[in-house]
């Protein structure tokens, strides 16, 4: 806490994205009280770290409208074993089950991106009560209802490999043939996954933001 971060070049170069991007990232993670930009010094953790989850954030390239309502949809939910490269993020064998919800990230025009949410069924015995609280939160404030899972910590991971996982339902995006996907992972206190959005979308979107939330 209080460290300062790289600059948005240097975050550019090191995550290989625009310097738009890195910006972006920064300006919206200042909003949610993580960074601190200090104008002439940089930008910097903030020492007090008092995250409000009454903000409505999604691990989504949904667009931030103000008073206005997150268009998700669910397009497909099941129980499936561990992913290989999800198991190995998780560290948990591949016979660990996931709740897998898919959910399609609209606008009034069309389909902008795509949610893939994993969260352990240890977890919760039956999710499916929660899922129209999952398409309207983020998975941070969904953890924080269960007296199983205790959420700490938020990381953001950018060019995650297009898995075949992660085409399951590319046939709703336009120009699905090549994406771009980030990932948001949310940890407890003592960085264990406690679950994970995969967020898909068009890489010939113009001007998607790292994560949207409402406030």
């Amino acid at each position: 806490l209080g460290s300062k971060i790289p600059s948005e070049i240097e975050l550019a170069e090191l995550f290989q994205v625009s310097r738009v991007t890195a910006n972006k990232a920064i300006k919206e993670m200042s909003v949610m009280g993580v960074l601190d930009r200090v104008r002439g010094r940089g930008t910097f953790v903030c020492s007090d770290q008092s995250i409000s989850t009454e903000s409505k954030a999604f691990g989504s390239a949904m667009k931030l409208d103000i008073g206005g309502s997150r268009k998700h949809q669910i397009v497909q939910f099941k129980i499936v074993k561990a992913h290989p490269e999800l198991a190995r993020k998780a560290n948990v064998s591949e016979d660990e089950l996931y709740y897998e919800i898919i959910l399609v990230n609209k606008t009034k025009e069309k389909n902008e991106s795509l949610d893939y949410t994993y969260i352990p069924v240890r977890l919760v015995d039956d999710i499916t009560k929660s899922l129209n609280y999952l398409s309207s939160h983020f998975v941070y404030d969904y953890l924080k209802t269960l007296a199983t899972a205790h959420p700490k910590f938020v990381k953001i991971f950018v060019n995650i490999p297009h898995y075949p996982f992660l085409q399951t339902v590319d046939f709703l995006l336009e120009n699905s043939e090549e994406m771009s996907i980030f990932s948001t992972d949310v940890y407890d206190v003592n960085m264990h996954l406690l679950a994970t959005t995969y967020t898909t979308y068009p890489s010939s979107s113009l001007d998607i933001p790292l994560l949207t939330f409402s406030i």
